[in-house]
């Protein structure tokens, strides 16, 4: 069954949104997959393959998430309304990210099948790329939500943050996310 797909075939996951593409064959019946730069196994049951016409069209299909299909937008927004929620906050160039490995796991699909006992590396990759691409987009700033458990993940997080150049760290409102979070601000 595996024969029909090959290393660098793009896939669409079947029980939720998303998309990857083959990274390995590892076993018959199994592919890696990898999404959004963090890589998963999973059965051959669980995706399709997307033809080289999905591929051409998959910008009229879907928006810049790769989460919106053109059949379940709404309406264009009118020319002159304010954009609210996390595309206003982008557009401020600020950044919201859940660290919590539930909130992961929901969206990044690579990493539902990754043990607790594996969960800080994987919040530190997260954390890792998003620093990355707030600095490749010129984002204002980055919120870190990560809760207000032992600590080890906050206390990570501010000794990995010592070595980007330009960072600026400080307490997320209280008021808006609990003691659980940090901002990070790039200059």
């Amino acid at each position: 069954m595996d024969a029909e797909f090959k290393i660098g075939d793009r896939v669409r996951f079947m029980d939720f949104d998303g998309d990857g593409t083959v990274v390995a064959l590892p076993q018959r019946g199994k592919l890696d997959i990898d999404v959004e730069g963090m890589r998963m196994r999973v059965s051959v049951s669980e995706v399709v393959r997307l033809s080289a016409e999905d591929g051409a069209h998959e910008r009229q299909l879907y928006d810049g998430n790769n989460q919106i299909s053109r059949f379940k937008q709404t309406q264009p927004p009118v020319a002159h309304s304010l954009p609210s929620g996390k595309k206003a906050q982008r557009q401020a160039g600020r950044m919201e990210v859940d660290l919590h490995i539930e909130k992961i796991r929901e969206r990044y699909p690579a990493a539902r099948n990754i043990p607790d006992s594996d969960a800080l590396y994987v919040q530190l990759d997260v954390f890792e790329k998003t620093m990355a691409e707030a600095f490749r987009k010129g984002l204002r700033s980055v919120v870190f939500i990560h809760g207000s458990g032992r600590g080890v993940l906050r206390s990570e997080l501010l000794k990995r943050l010592r070595e980007y150049p330009g960072a600026v760290v400080q307490e997320a409102s209280p008021l808006r996310y609990g003691n659980g979070a940090i901002e990070v601000f790039i200059k």
